[in-house]
């Protein structure tokens, strides 16, 4: 599936679990089976984490499973897999893993309500996005950005267009 506008990389997860469709995922730098060419990533555990690698652009699921469209996503995201798949690897062996927005503008699950026209960053252990003023996060402390949201959010698991920018700033 190809993203809704920008580029896109495939990546391998650091463990076998479940992630939800516009889910941000973050760098998996202690990850010491790296195969030549392959790149880690993970969950995240909590809010402002980085660095961003990407926004998954589909469910990343054991063959035959199926989620509604509207499911929140953390009902899916973190959960294990069916015996024998493994999600870490993408199948049962060696395959690719889930695939990535990485620049462009992707779409977003928020974490609560926030106004298009801000900086919005990891939220929760589900990839969710929202702004740091939401999260409580004080002046001076580094970010580590998804984006700038380009739609607005009312609710929590509203998706939102993001325009992504992953370089990390001091907040303001």
């Amino acid at each position: 599936m190809p993203g809704i506008d920008g580029m896109t990389r495939t990546y391998r997860l650091n463990a076998s679990v479940r992630i939800a469709k516009y889910s941000a995922l973050i760098n998996d730098a202690t990850d010491t089976t790296e195969i030549t060419g392959a790149l880690f990533v993970k969950l995240p555990t909590g809010s402002n984490q980085g660095p961003v690698q990407g926004v998954t652009i589909e469910h990343w699921l054991e063959p035959g499973t199926f989620y509604q469209e509207d499911t929140d996503p953390s009902t899916i995201t973190g959960t294990t897999p069916n015996v024998p798949y493994n999600a870490s690897m993408g199948g049962t062996g060696l395959q690719i893993g889930p695939t990535l927005q990485i620049r462009g503008q992707a779409r977003c699950y928020a974490a609560q309500a926030f106004n298009a026209g801000q900086i919005v960053v990891i939220a929760d252990a589900y990839g969710r996005v929202n702004t740091p003023a939401n999260l409580s996060i004080s002046g001076g402390t580094t970010i580590y950005p998804v984006g700038i949201a380009v739609s607005a959010a009312a609710a929590i698991n509203n998706v939102v267009l993001v325009d992504l920018d992953f370089f990390p700033v001091p907040y303001i």
